[in-house]
């Protein structure tokens, strides 16, 4: 079986692998050892042909890894885990030594990051994106080159200029299109996604918006509501649309149930609040690379409540 993956991975790197060798690719990470993954990775990351990673990259990714499994302890979500790093490894491993995505047969792939964790990735076209915790992206380039993602969660994109080949980002019923630009999409609400536009220019459009389409301008956040189809564009406030990004827990005139939810989300944990009078209490505040600890303490000072911590369960009281 790992010689297996690591032929097929060699393959890939290589740029001879078809459609259903991928796929075979992609289903055998469930069929081996974690410790097996991790060697066939290092190996061949070092000896398939492209620039090997650094023993400090090397240090980094297994820091990662370890850390989701030392504060989940499931087995499961190792797996899930690995699966995002074998995604970024191929992805980055394309990009390196220059293969022509186009001359491939249609491509998909797949990259999911648990609760707690956040990654880069470089896609095949040289768009670089950062995938937020609790997210997941769905990508796919065709014989054309037409570039195609779905996004679930919150990603920020620095996409490559390519003019012949539009770039698009769907998310629900909503579609983002873009050219060579960057811009933030948050789609965590059950209600509500929200589009920052950093540089560039994007439009809106899809299903959603009853055949209505938005030009945006640097600078500014369009809100689009899952329930009416509506779309207001305002001015955003990009040190708290992009602050994930850099490090930072940021929220402004958010109630504390939703900053709860974004603490879960940010460090993996599961939070149960039993003192409901506060829950709907606004806040603003920002948090610089603290742990979770320290963000509840903050908020303990402020609200003078209590609070439990039990592996990755934390109890309000």
């Amino acid at each position: 079986m790992i010689s297996r993956f690591k032929q097929l991975y060699r393959k890939y790197v290589n740029g001879h692998i078809g459609l259903e060798e991928f796929k075979e690719l992609r289903g055998s990470i469930d069929n081996v050892s974690d410790d097996c993954l991790w060697n066939a990775m290092i190996e061949n990351a070092d000896g398939c042909g492209f620039v090997p990673m650094s023993d400090e990259m090397k240090e980094a990714v297994k820091h990662r890894l370890r850390h989701s499994v030392m504060r989940l302890r499931l087995r499961s979500y190792f797996k899930y885990a690995a699966a995002a790093v074998i995604s970024v490894l191929l992805i980055t491993a394309a990009v390196t030594i220059g293969i022509n995505i186009r001359t491939i047969p249609a491509q998909e792939f797949t990259a999911s990051i648990p609760a707690g964790s956040h990654t880069n990735l470089t896609l095949p076209d040289r768009t670089r994106v950062q995938l937020n915790s609790a997210s997941e992206l769905n990508f796919e380039w065709d014989t054309e080159g037409e570039r195609t993602v779905r996004l679930y969660g919150e990603a920020y994109f620095d996409v490559a200029k390519d003019r012949e080949h539009t770039f698009r980002v769907l998310v629900s019923d909503m579609e983002v299109e873009v050219h060579g630009t960057s811009f933030n999409v948050n789609a965590y609400d059950d209600e509500n996604i929200t589009v920052s536009l950093v540089s560039g220019k994007v439009s809106l459009g899809g299903s959603g918006l009853k055949g209505n389409k938005y030009i945006m301008q640097p600078g500014e956040k369009a809100t689009y509501s899952r329930t009416d189809g509506s779309v207001i564009i305002s001015k955003a406030d990009m040190s708290i649309e992009t602050g994930w990004t850099r490090g930072d827990l940021v929220f402004k005139r958010k109630k504390l149930s939703e900053v709860i939810a974004m603490i879960e989300r940010r460090y993996g944990v599961e939070i149960e609040i039993q003192c409901d009078s506060i829950s709907n209490d606004t806040l603003t505040g920002k948090f610089s690379n603290e742990d979770v600890t320290d963000v509840l303490s903050s908020l303990s000072d402020m609200y003078n409540f209590k609070y439990t911590i039990k592996k990755n369960r934390i109890t309000i009281y």
